[in-house]
């Protein structure tokens, strides 16, 4: 059921996710004064949507590239420069439009800001829309190495308006499902065989997607909510990502975080089989799903078992030598299991490359 309003809690003071279906709505939902208000937008964004979004009362803006060189200590730094030069205050607050690394950065910044201001995030792909855009955490690179630094900074706002996706590149588009897919298994909120009818229905296109994006939202809602720090069950939204993390440095993040999601997710399945905790039934429907509704990636870059391996040996959810993995024993069901980093799961990895990988070297 399609609903108005989900209320997160937080012990940062809880902050409420609004729906909406146009643009042209969005100034009616900001309370502050104009002179508060500092936008970050995706140059991206503001060239498609620019003459909507300039109704929005705001003191300064910012226009950024939303890549990965944004998410590092420098571009920080820049944001940063940009608030002071501009006057911004403990009183100000930031307001975040645009996807995943927008919301990186606005969260980094406003945690560090005079110590803390407030923000506000305005998600604009399906990925920011259905997972990343609660849940308060970013990620910021060191070196060549995916989200090694970060904060835990909720937002005091978000709103969803539907309206962006209509201009979404397919492929970002389809990347977004890598969460909605995950979240569709993860917890007592899972969806799985509503994800599946949907798949079978719909396929990938924007049609009813804000079913999917709040049924996301509501099973990532619980695990947040129960564990904001990520000290215990949080860790099993790290389904999937250890490899898919792994795989995006590897490629020099020439594959979508949403691809990542799939190829971390369909590894670990596999590897799951192998230990013994994920039933082949289900390792075989997941890969099917997958490759039956998502493209199989050209991967330009040379991908072996000793560089994925060697890449998880720098994840930070690595503690005492060996590598905490979250793992699927049924839909609803993800536990964390310990593994070392071993020749035996070198080999396991490799097999799975010769024979299972969802991707295509070209």
């Amino acid at each position: 059921m399609i609903t108005n309003e989900i209320v997160i809690k937080s012990g940062q003071g809880d902050y409420s996710v609004k729906f909406l279906k146009s643009i042209n709505t969005i100034s009616s939902h900001l309370e502050q004064k104009k002179e508060n208000y500092f936008l970050i937008c995706d140059e991206n964004i503001w060239k498609i949507y620019g003459e909507q979004l300039k109704e929005i009362p705001i003191k300064s803006k910012l226009l950024l590239a939303a890549t990965e060189e944004l998410k590092t200590i420098n571009g920080a730094n820049n944001v940063l420069e940009w608030l002071s030069i501009n006057g911004a205050t403990k009183t100000s607050q930031i307001l975040a439009i645009g996807g995943g690394v927008i919301q990186d950065i606005a969260t980094f910044v406003s945690h560090i800001y005079y110590r803390g201001i407030k923000w506000h995030f305005i998600p604009t792909t399906l990925l920011s829309q259905a997972d990343s855009s609660i849940g308060a955490k970013c990620g910021i690179n060191l070196l060549s190495h995916k989200n090694q630094l970060g904060v835990i900074h909720s937002p005091s706002s978000i709103l969803i308006v539907e309206e962006f996706l209509g201009t979404l590149a397919l492929e970002e588009f389809q990347g977004g499902f890598g969460e909605i897919y995950k979240l569709s298994v993860t917890g007592p909120g899972q969806f799985y065989e509503r994800f599946k009818d949907y798949l079978r229905k719909t396929g990938i296109t924007p049609s009813e997607s804000l079913e999917l994006v709040q049924a996301s939202l509501l099973a990532k809602k619980f695990i947040i909510e129960e564990d904001e720090y990520e000290k215990d069950l949080r860790r099993i939204l790290n389904y999937g990502h250890s490899f898919g993390h792994a795989l995006e440095s590897l490629t020099k993040n020439d594959v979508t975080h949403g691809f990542g999601v799939f190829f971390g997710m369909d590894l670990i399945n596999f590897l799951g089989t192998k230990w013994g905790i994920t039933k082949e039934e289900f390792y075989r429907e997941f890969k099917s799903l997958i490759v039956e509704n998502f493209p199989r990636y050209k991967i330009r870059n040379k991908i072996s078992a000793a560089g994925l391996i060697s890449e998880l040996a720098k994840d930070k959810k690595m503690k005492n030598g060996v590598m905490n993995f979250a793992v699927l024993y049924s839909p609803g069901d993800i536990r964390i299991i310990e593994k070392e980093l071993d020749e035996q799961l070198e080999n396991y990895v490799e097999e799975y490359l010769e024979n299972e990988a969802i991707f295509r070297a070209s």
